[in-house]
This record gives C-alpha cells, structure tokens and sequence, in this order.
C-alpha cells in the first residue's frame, strides 16, 4: 500500500466506539495512540492527526475552541458546590461541553466569590497506602451519612492502587453480608476475573465477603488452602475508600441533600423507592466521571499519574503489573 501516510483510514464503525470512551478527557494525540497501539491494524490501515480531527467533529466532538463557551453561556449548567476543576468535568460529562478551567475560573471569581474563600479554607490531611499493583486487591467499605436521616446507605469497591471505582450502590441497607457479597460477586461476574485480596474494615457484613472470596481463590489455587484471602483494616486504616468518600461527601451529596431533606421536612417517607433507582443513576454517572478523569498532579504520589480507566484497561502502558485472577 505504499507509505504509511498514504494507507487507507480504519473503518469508522471499528474506531467510533473507542473514539467516543477516549474522547473523555484524552487529547487528540494521545486518543490516536492508543487506538493505533491498541485498536487499529497498522500494517494495513493508517489514521493521522488532521483526518482524525475530521472524523471526531464528523461524531459531533467538539473542543473548547469551536464550542467557545464564555462565562455566559455556561450560566445556565453551572453548579454551586464542586470547585473548578470538578465543574470543568461535569460540564464535559454531564452536559457535552467542553469549557476551558480558566473559564470556569473566571465565572467563580465574578458569580461565587463567596464560595472560593470557603473552599479555600479546607486543609488536606496526607496519609499512606501500599498496593502492588492493578487488582492486588479490591478495597470496600460502607457509607452511612445518609442511612439515620434519609434511610439511604451506600457501598463501594475500589482498585486503591489507581483509584479506579468498581462499583457504588446505594440501598436501605448496607449491613446484610450476603448484600455486600452479592456487589462483589457481581463485578466479578462482569468483568470476568479477580483481584488477588479483598479489604474491608472488620465488620461483621463483611464476614460473607472475606469467606466468598476466600473460596474462590482456593477454588482456582488449591495451594491456598487453610489461608484466608482477605485483609482485614482497623478503623480508619481503610485509606482509599475513606478518601473516596470524602470526595463524594465534597463533590456530590451536598446538592442532592437539599432534595432529600423536601421529602424528609414533608413527610414524604415513599422517597425511596422514588429516590433509590434515581440515585444509583446518578452514582453511577459519578463513577464513570471519576474513572474517566486523571487526578491531580502530585510529587508526593510514587504510584502511577493519569486517568483510572486508561491504567486499569491497558496497565502495561504505565508500566505497572496486573494481578488479576
């Protein structure tokens, strides 16, 4: 076929799919890299940097440029709590738009200056977590804010080295081990494999959790045998999901609180079977925010920088080592 730069371009129904789960928050070279690393044949197809811009504004992905959102036009979408940078991905996940953070800036500095002293005011408190690697362990643990005001509790599993959430579920109990076993077993279900040990904190709903996946370690390796596959985390050891919630305390409850507490002050108790599938909908949106955005930057961080779903779907290109069962 001649040079590379005169190949013809991979067919569009192989490469949109891919285009559209990159397209959150990767940049045009890096989303041309990993398809050609990870979803094009380069010995019989080519894609540059120009025709791939073509394609991605052909989807209807548009940068902030061609958007060309000002203060103005991001008024109506705007909300009150999260900071800049958590705005910036809710703006792009939520409502499609694509909004430079000096923006975002701008628009808290002239409509919330309030709020910027506040938030300003919050101090971080640094601790220390090991893991090994990708899937060495899944971390869980339990939310109850919300379970003595709205009867609402919450559950998370997270990949702690990464940051990568499996799941966030909220129901009116987060206290029946088969419940919590059931989350567990269910993420292992779909993505077909496991993590080497589960952590919780030492609560009896999770005694089903340490037992279940204790077995199925043993089921795949006899030599584990007379061994128990779960770790156990004292009371605020359980770093990682305790950060977690932290976030979500900071990013996301606060707004939906001011509706909840509507049903609470009116005595409209049937909230939740009302509130309940709506909130899963809208934690699981959460999730797939906070796998499709990178953390910070941080010197003080040796484990790998960049966005949770990129480095626990390829981590070989982070070089770091996959555990997974």
């Amino acid at each position: 076929m001649g040079r590379n730069q005169n190949k013809p371009n991979p067919p569009l129904e192989d490469i949109a799919p891919h285009i559209h789960r990159y397209w959150k928050r990767k940049n045009d070279k890096e989303i041309i890299h990993l398809l050609k690393v990870h979803h094009i044949d380069t010995g019989r197809y080519g894609l540059g940097l120009t025709r791939f811009r073509e394609i991605r504004e052909a989807l209807g992905l548009f940068r902030s440029r061609k958007q060309g959102h000002d203060i103005n036009s991001i008024h109506p979408a705007m909300l009150r709590l999260p900071g800049a940078r958590e705005i910036v991905g809710l703006l792009f996940h939520e409502e499609n738009m694509s909004v430079p953070r000096n923006v975002v800036t701008e628009y808290f500095s002239v409509f919330e200056p309030e709020l910027v002293r506040e938030r300003r005011k919050n101090r971080l408190r640094r601790k220390r977590f090991w893991a090994a690697g990708v899937n060495d362990m899944w971390a869980v643990d339990q939310h109850d804010k919300w379970k003595y005001k709205f009867g609402l509790a919450l559950h998370s599993g997270i990949d702690p080295f990464i940051g990568f959430i499996h799941w966030m579920k909220i129901w009116w109990t987060n206290n029946n081990p088969r419940l919590i076993l059931s989350y567990h077993l269910d993420e292992i279900e779909e993505t077909e494999y496991m993590p080497l040990v589960s952590q919780s904190d030492p609560g009896t709903e999770n005694f089903g959790l340490a037992n279940g996946h204790t077995l199925l370690r043993q089921l795949h390796d006899p030599s584990l045998e007379g061994t128990l596959q779960h770790r156990w985390m004292r009371e605020k050891k359980n770093v990682m999901p305790e950060i977690g919630w932290s976030q979500l305390r900071h990013r996301f409850t606060p707004g939906f609180e001011n509706i909840l507490d509507v049903g609470v002050n009116n005595g409209c108790l049937v909230f939740r079977w009302v509130f309940i599938p709506w909130l899963q909908k809208e934690l699981d949106s959460y999730r797939d925010r906070v796998n499709n955005t990178a953390k910070r930057a941080d010197k003080n961080k040796v484990l790998p920088h960049g966005v949770p779903s990129d480095m626990y779907e390829h981590p070989g290109d982070y070089g770091v080592l996959d555990f997974k069962v």
